[in-house]
């Protein structure tokens, strides 16, 4: 198969951390070019090209796919005008701050016919498609509560997650993965979201919220998320019959043993099962990316699944802005 040739759009340190190296495992993807204006920043990623300006990457006939890691406030610009420039996208989560600058990705993408698809990378971890098959074998009958959290210690006081501008704050951040979890991996359809917690005074973003959602049937979630608390990544459902725990279910790569671990209990606080699985989120991401590419069909997390995603976060953010009001949701 003709190798899919990469761009990326800033030298951030997931990008340098994470994408990379898995583009590099890959024997279908080779990364030619990288944009950034900062030079030094740059050079240690080693690529062969390093352009000083986002466009001119992007005016690059030579590259097939770009992946997009820059603040959250500039996704919908550069996705727009990647796809403008006929180049598949993936881009960082959140696909951007609000349900119309997706739509206006949405629109761009199809106009242009390139793949478009937003990096949740966990959901590509095997544990995940382990706890669709426990969901479906009733073991804990059906679910009436979910919890999930993910926090970290943010320590650098100028990092962009803390700048309202560019889109900062936890739920952003981190709750994204919560919120999605419920939707796209639990299935849940909420019809209601309540936010609360705390706006940092100086920064003016979340730093620790949670999200409360409903859906039609009673059922309910909810979403923790921090960038001021120990590092905690899970999810748990919790059903009349037991309950499924679901740990670093995000980050299975950074815990101590990389394994994403799941935990079955019954009725009793009884442990019934426990498995662990090792896999590599960041390369399934990457080669099912490539899967569409070369087959030209979209992913199996879609842009309109995006939609959804940021809906949700939209309006919890309109929540919080509201004194933790209810908002209504339309999925």
């Amino acid at each position: 198969m003709k190798k899919i040739r990469w761009g990326i759009l800033s030298a951030a340190n997931i990008a340098y951390d994470q994408l990379l190296p898995a583009l590099r495992r890959s024997e279908r993807a080779e990364v030619i070019a990288i944009a950034s204006r900062s030079k030094g920043r740059a050079e240690r990623f080693n690529i062969p090209t390093i352009y000083k300006e986002y466009d001119q990457l992007l005016e690059d006939p030579n590259i097939d796919a770009v992946y997009i890691p820059l603040p959250n406030a500039l996704h919908a610009e550069w996705a727009i005008k990647a796809a403008k420039k006929g180049k598949h996208i993936l881009i960082e989560k959140p696909a951007a701050l609000s349900e119309a600058e997706v739509k206006d990705i949405q629109s761009a993408v199809l106009e242009n016919n390139v793949i478009f698809m937003e990096a949740f990378m966990y959901q590509f971890h095997k544990q995940h498609q382990r706890v669709r098959e426990l969901l479906d074998s009733n073991c804990i009958g059906s679910y009436v509560h979910v919890k999930a959290h993910f926090s970290w210690m943010l320590e650098d006081s100028k990092d962009i997650r803390l700048n309202p501008e560019l889109g900062g704050g936890a739920l952003r951040d981190v709750g994204c993965y919560g919120v999605h979890a419920i939707s796209q991996i639990i299935g849940m359809q909420p019809t209601k979201v309540t936010m609360g917690g705390r706006v940092h005074p100086e920064y003016k973003v979340d730093t620790t919220s949670t999200c409360i959602f409903t859906d039609d049937k009673g059922r309910t979630a909810e979403v923790t998320a921090s960038m001021e608390l120990p590092f905690i990544n899970r999810y748990e459902i919790i059903g009349p019959k037991g309950t499924i725990l679901v740990d670093s279910s995000f980050r299975p790569d950074v815990s101590p043993d990389h394994f994403g671990k799941i935990i079955v209990k019954d009725s009793n606080n009884q442990t019934v099962l426990y498995e662990a699985y090792e896999d590599d989120q960041y390369l399934n991401q990457v080669e099912h990316l490539h899967d569409c590419i070369a087959h030209s069909q979209q992913p199996k997390y879609s842009i309109e699944d995006s939609l959804q995603v940021i809906h949700y976060i939209e309006k919890g953010y309109e929540s919080l802005d509201n004194s933790s009001l209810s908002q209504s949701l339309s999925y």
